[in-house]
C-alpha cells in the first residue's frame, strides 16, 4: 500500500511517500526552493518525489494531508490566532499602539486570511497536481502528527511520548502514555501557554531570527551567567500541576515593544545577551523537566520519546535524557514541521494494518547520477579529477589541514546534514569555528559538530548509554571526556559538551571509510561535520547548488560523487 503524505499548512512544508510501512522517499520543499523553512506548498518536493520513485498519481492508495478537514481547519486556526485577544477583552490589540498594526491584527485574529493561504488553496493545488489519484483524502491534526513521528519511530511498544512546540494550532506541549499503539493523553498545555513562544521570545529579543535561530540561543547560553537575569525571566513562565503557564501581560509587552523598538524591555536592559540567553535557557529546562519527571514517577514509564521545535533544543534533550527517571530517549529526526508529513504517514500506514520499521536511514531524498555531475561540472568550468578512491584521499585532505565539502548518494531528512551533504574538517583547530564561518558568511555560537566512529563512542562522550540510536543523528548534547577535549577541541562547546553523529559502518559505509582512514592516519577518531551550505541557505540539493555554494564559500575542496574539485590558484 502507498502512502502519499503532504505538509503544507505551516512552515517546513514537506512531503513523504511510503509502501507498506516502509519509506521510499522524504524531503522538504526548502531544499529544492532554496528558501529556509519554506512556507510555500510543496509543489517542488512532490514533483521530485514522484520522479524519483517512478510513481503515478493513479498508483497510490491513499494520499494524507496534515491539517484538518476544511470547516475544523478554520475553526483551529480562528482559536489559534484570537485567544489572546479574548483573553485580554481586546485589550491586546490597544498594545500595538500604532493603527495600522491595530487593524493588521484585528484582520489575523478572525483567522480568515490565513485558513485561506494556509489550508484552503493548497488543497486545490495540491489535488490539481495529483491529477490520477483515484482514491480519498484524509488528515492528521497537526501536533499529534508530531506525537506519531516520534512514537513510530522509536519501535517501542510502551513509551511517553511529548510533542512540544510553539503552537500545533492550539496545542503547545502533549504527554501521552502509549501502549501498543494505545494512546492515553497524561497533560496538555494550549495556547496561549507555550514552552516554544517563550523560546523564540528569547530569540527576537537577543536580535535573531524569531523562527530560523533558536539554535543560536542555545549556543549563546553557554557564554552567559542564568543566575544574573533568573528573576526576570522566571516570572515569564511557569508550571502549574502539570502545566505551562505563561505570564501573556509581560509576554507580550515584551514583544510587542522590541517589534516596535527594537529595543529590549527595560527589566532586562542592563543585562548581558549572554546571561539573558543562559536564563531562557535555564528556565525553558526547569520548566519542562519539572513536568516530565512528575508523569515519569506516576506513570514508572522510564522511556521518553520526543518530536516538535522545542526537541530541536540539544541541550534540553541531554537534560532529559540524564534524568534519573528516564532509562532511555528518542528524539524524532526531523523534530520540527518538517517531520509532520512523516507521522501523518506513518500513523496512516498503522491504521491500515501496517507495522512501521525503524528509520535506520536519513538519507531519504533524492541523489543524481555521473552524468548529471559530470554535466554540473561542465557548467561550472571547474578544476576536478576522478579518483578510483576518494574516500581515502578527503581523509588524507583533511588530515593535510584542508577543508572538504562532501556530495553524495541520497539527501538527508531532517535539519542535520549527516555526510551525504557535508563539509568536513580536523576537530584540532580551535579556531576553526571562527574563520570557517566568515567563509561561508555564517555567524555562529555553537562550535561545529563532530561524527565520530561508533567504536570509540564511549572514549569520546559520558553518558551515552540510552541515548545510542538519537546519537547517530546528533539530536542532543553529551558531556565530553577529558580525552575528547585534547584531541577534538575544535567541537567541543565552552560548556564541555559537543553535539556528535556517532555513525557505524552500517549506516553510511562510503562515509565511515573517510572517517576511518583519517583515524589511520590520525589516531583521532572524529571530524568536523558541518553542514554544506551558505549562511541562511538550506542544505544543498542538487550537483549544482553544491559547486555553487563550494565556489561562493572559498572551500579547498569538493568531493562529489567520484569527482575531487579543486579551487583554481
Amino acid at each position: 500500500m502507498k502512502i502519499l503524505a503532504i505538509h503544507f499548512h505551516s512552515h517546513d512544508t514537506s512531503v513523504v511517500l511510503i509502501e507498506n510501512g516502509t519509506v521510499l522517499y522524504a524531503a522538504g520543499n526548502e531544499r529544492f526552493s532554496r528558501k529556509k523553512m519554506d512556507r510555500s506548498i510543496p509543489i517542488q518536493a512532490l514533483r521530485d518525489c514522484l520522479k524519483y520513485t517512478h510513481t503515478a498519481p493513479g498508483e497510490i492508495d491513499k494520499v494524507v494531508f496534515v491539517g484538518d478537514s476544511l470547516p475544523r481547519a478554520f475553526l483551529n486556526r480562528f482559536k489559534e490566532l484570537s485567544v489572546v485577544p479574548i483573553i485580554t477583552r481586546g485589550e491586546y490589540f490597544i498594545w500595538w499602539k500604532k493603527l495600522h498594526y491595530i487593524l493588521r491584527e484585528i484582520i489575523i485574529a478572525t483567522g480568515i486570511p490565513t485558513f485561506f493561504y494556509r489550508d484552503f488553496i493548497p488543497r486545490i493545488v495540491l489535488k490539481k497536481e495529483l491529477h490520477g489519484y483515484k482514491g480519498t483524502y484524509s488528515c492528521v491534526h497537526h501536533h499529534l502528527a508530531h506525537s506519531y513521528s516520534t512514537y513510530y519511530t522509536s519501535l517501542w511498544e510502551e513509551c511517553l511520548v511529548m510533542a512540544i512546540e510553539g503552537s500545533g494550532l492550539n496545542e503547545t506541549m502533549s504527554i501521552f502514555k502509549v501502549t501498543n499503539g494505545k494512546w492515553v493523553k497524561l497533560m496538555e498545555s494550549r495556547l496561549p501557554n507555550s514552552a516554544g513562544r517563550f523560546y523564540e521570545l528569547a530569540t527576537q529579543l537577543l536580535g535573531f531570527n524569531l523562527y530560523r535561530h533558536a539554535g543560536k540561543v542555545t549556543g549563546l547560553a553557554a557564554y552567559g551567567n542564568p543566575e544574573k537575569a533568573y528573576h526576570k525571566i522566571k516570572e515569564l513562565i511557569s508550571v502549574e500541576g502539570e502545566n505551562l503557564n505563561l505570564n501573556i501581560r509581560t509576554f507580550f509587552k515584551w514583544h510587542i515593544g522590541y517589534f516596535l523598538t527594537h529595543q529590549l524591555p527595560l527589566e532586562l536592559s542592563t543585562y548581558s545577551k549572554e546571561d539573558i540567553a543562559a536564563a531562557f535557557q535555564r528556565r525553558l529546562e526547569e520548566c519542562v523537566l519539572e513536568i516530565v519527571k512528575k508523569v515519569a514517577q506516576e506513570t514508572g514509564i522510564r522511556r521518553l520519546a520526543i518530536a516538535g521545535g522545542v526537541a530541536a533544543n540539544v541541550k534540553l534533550n541531554q537534560k532529559l535524557h540524564e534524568l534519573k527517571e528516564i532509562d532511555e530517549i528518542h528524539i524524532h529526526q526531523a523534530m520540527g514541521d518538517d517531520g509532520l508529513a512523516l507521522g501523518a504517514a506513518l500513523h496512516t500506514a498503522f491504521l491500515h494494518g501496517f507495522k512501521p520499521g525503524k528509520l535506520n536511514t536519513l538519507y531519504l531524498g533524492p541523489d543524481f547520477s555521473d552524468q548529471e555531475i559530470h554535466k554540473a561540472l561542465k557548467k561550472y568550468n571547474v578544476q576536478y579529477t576522478k579518483e578510483k578512491n576518494i574516500e581515502k584521499k578527503v581523509a588524507q585532505l583533511v588530515a593535510d589541514g584542508k577543508v572538504v565539502a562532501r556530495f553524495n548518494g541520497r539527501m538527508e531528512y531532517g535539519p542535520r546534514a549527516l555526510g551525504n551533504r557535508s563539509i568536513l574538517y580536523q576537530t584540532t583547530d580551535k579556531t576553526v569555528n571562527d574563520w570557517l564561518n566568515k567563509r561561508l558568511k555564517r555567524t555562529e555560537f555553537m562550535p561545529f559538530a563532530p561524527v565520530t566512529l561508533e567504536e570509540y563512542a564511549k572514549k569520546c562522550y559520558k553518558n551515552v548509554k540510552g541515548a545510542e540510536y538519537p546519537a547517530r543523528f546528533m539530536t542532543l548534547t553529551f558531556a565530553c571526556t577529558d580525552y575528547m577535549k585534547k584531541v577534538s577541541p575544535a567541537v567541543v562547546h565552552v560548556d564541555g559538551t559537543a553535539r556528535p553523529q556517532i555513525i557505524r559502518k552500517e549506516d553510511n559505509t562510503n562515509y565511515y571509510k573517510i572517517v576511518e582512514e583519517y583515524f589511520k592516519i590520525t589516531k583521532i577518531p572524529s571530524l568536523v561535520n558541518t553542514s554544506f551550505n551558505m549562511h541562511e541557505e538550506p542544505i544543498v540539493c542538487t550537483p549544482d547548488d553544491a559547486l555553487r555554494a563550494f565556489l561562493s564559500g572559498e572551500l579547498d575542496y569538493l568531493a562529489i560523487g567520484e569527482y575531487l574539485v579543486s579551487r583554481k590558484p
